[in-house]
């Protein structure tokens, strides 16, 4: 079995030097997930664009896309890692464990994003019932759905490349949910 290595800052770019100067200015450290990207010349900077890109959703949105698609793709790293930037801006304890679970009864604007997210996630976008009508009658638009699949696929590709290299989580770890059948 091949290990998958994390790149550390004697070993990257100057490129990729800045992003993690960056990177510890936002979180103390410089994730593993974010130095797996650093391996590639080019990676980390688009990856980071990409994270950083502007969006027409608040960082709670954002969180609850992130856990839930997490919690579908059952990646242990961005649910430790997505707990904690979630407990930062606010969210409890339990309204996290409920995000997760896609049980949202605290907030129906982020019920409707946690269903599309979720729909979005186990279906490959296929939407299946009310989710989109409910989605636009929690009052977002075109432009927010836009911007949930740009979410969606932003946590995505960071579950697939821990999937992929095991890199070690670097936060307090939490318990994955086994998913329900669907």
């Amino acid at each position: 079995m091949n290990e998958f290595v994390v790149s550390t800052e004697q070993n990257i770019s100057d490129s990729n030097k800045r992003i993690f100067g960056e990177l510890k200015g936002l979180f103390g450290i410089v994730p593993n997930i974010f130095a797996a990207f650093a391996s590639s010349e080019n990676g980390l900077e688009n990856y980071f664009n990409y994270l950083t890109q502007k969006s027409s959703l608040s960082d709670r949105e954002r969180e609850t896309v992130n856990l839930i698609v997490s919690q579908v793709n059952q990646c242990p790293y961005c649910l430790s890692f997505h707990t904690i930037i979630a407990g930062r801006i606010g969210f409890t304890n339990d309204q996290i464990l409920d995000i997760r679970s896609n049980n949202i009864s605290f907030d129906r604007r982020l019920k409707a994003i946690a269903a599309l997210a979720h729909n979005i996630t186990i279906t490959k976008g296929q939407i299946v019932g009310d989710i989109l009508e409910e989605f636009y009658e929690a009052g977002y638009d075109q432009g927010h759905l836009v911007d949930v699949v740009l979410a969606v696929g932003n946590i995505w590709t960071l579950n697939l490349l821990y999937a992929i290299t095991n890199v070690p989580i670097d936060w307090p770890k939490v318990n994955v949910i086994i998913n329900k059948p669907f």
